[in-house]
C-alpha cells in the first residue's frame, strides 16, 4: 500500500472525471448483472464491492478476475511487461489517541490504495476457465428489488403520489414517487426508487450526511452535486444487486 488517503480519493475521482469528459457515464450499467461475472478477486473469488467494483468494471476487460503482482506469481504466472495496474482502495476504521497523547481513543477512517491487474494482463496463470453463471427461473428481478426496499432498516415513508415527479423531502423524511403504472416498466421504476432511497440515507437518522436533513441544497452547489452522486451510486449498486438495468437518464 502507498501514499495518502488524499491520493486515493484523487485517483478514483480523476478516473471517473476522465470518463465523463469522454461523454461516458460510468455508473450507468458498468457490469453484467450476473453475480458471478462481477469484478472479483482471482484467488478468493470474493466479489469487489463499493467503489472498487465500479472502478474495475470501468476497465474494459471481459475477464472479471483481478489479482496483485505477487498473487500472479503464486498462481504460477506473471504480469506481462508494460502492463499498468488499476488502483483500488482499502479502508478501515482505526483508533488513535487524542491530541494530548492521552489514553482516550477515537475512531477515524483510513483510506489507502494499491494496484491490481486483470487476468487478461497476465500470462501462465493457473486459473480455471471462466464459468458464466447459468440462467435460473428462480430469480425474479422485481421480487429482489422489492425485498431490498422492504428490508431497508429504518426506512423512510414512501408514497406513490408524486404526479410526474420523484423526490425526497429531508425535513419530513419522505419519498414521493409517481404511481408505479406511470413508469415505462419495472426497470425505470426501481431505478428511480433506488435513487430516492439513496438520498434518504443522508438523513440524521441514518448516515447524517452533509446536513441534508435540514433542507435541499441549491442546484449546482458542491453539496447538491455530491448528494446526487451518492444517490446515483446507490441506484447503480442496488440495480445490479437486484438484477435490473439502471435506466435513469437525468444524471
Amino acid at each position: 500500500m502507498k501514499k495518502s488517503k488524499i491520493d486515493a480519493y484523487e485517483l478514483v475521482t480523476n478516473k471517473i472525471l476522465g470518463l465523463l469528459d469522454k461523454g461516458e457515464v460510468p455508473w450507468r450499467k458498468p457490469w453484467t448483472v450476473a453475480p458471478g461475472m462481477r469484478p472479483q478477486n482471482a484467488t478468493s473469488k470474493r466479489p469487489y464491492s463499493g467503489i472498487n467494483a465500479l472502478v474495475l468494471a470501468m476497465s474494459g476487460y471481459t475477464d472479471p478476475r483481478w489479482l496483485t503482482f505477487k498473487n500472479a506469481q503464486k498462481l504460477g504466472g506473471s504480469v506481462r511487461k508494460g502492463e499498468k495496474g488499476t488502483p483500488i482502495v482499502f479502508w478501515k476504521q482505526i483508533k488513535i489517541k487524542d491530541a494530548n497523547g492521552e489514553t482516550e481513543e477515537k475512531t477515524i477512517p483510513l483510506l489507502k490504495y494499491f494496484n491490481v491487474f486483470n487476468a487478461q494482463q497476465c500470462d501462465g496463470l493457473d486459473l480455471p476457465a471462466i464459468e458464466t453463471p447459468a440462467a435460473t427461473n428462480e430469480f425474479s428481478p422485481v421480487e429482489e428489488a422489492e425485498k431490498i426496499i422492504a428490508n431497508m432498516p429504518n426506512r423512510p415513508s414512501i408514497a406513490h403520489d408524486g404526479g410526474d415527479g420523484a423526490y425526497y423531502i429531508p425535513a419530513r423524511d419522505e419519498i414521493h414517487l409517481p404511481a408505479k403504472t406511470d413508469f415505462n416498466g419495472a426497470n425505470e421504476y426501481y431505478s428511480t426508487a433506488f435513487h430516492e432511497v439513496g438520498h434518504s440515507t443522508g438523513h440524521a437518522k441514518r448516515l447524517n450526511r452533509h446536513g441534508q436533513e435540514t433542507g435541499i441544497a441549491p442546484f449546482g452547489t458542491p453539496t447538491y452535486s455530491k448528494e446526487e452522486l451518492a444517490a446515483e451510486f446507490t441506484a447503480t449498486f442496488l440495480c445490479a444487486e437486484s438484477g435490473i438495468e439502471n435506466t435513469i437518464e437525468n444524471s
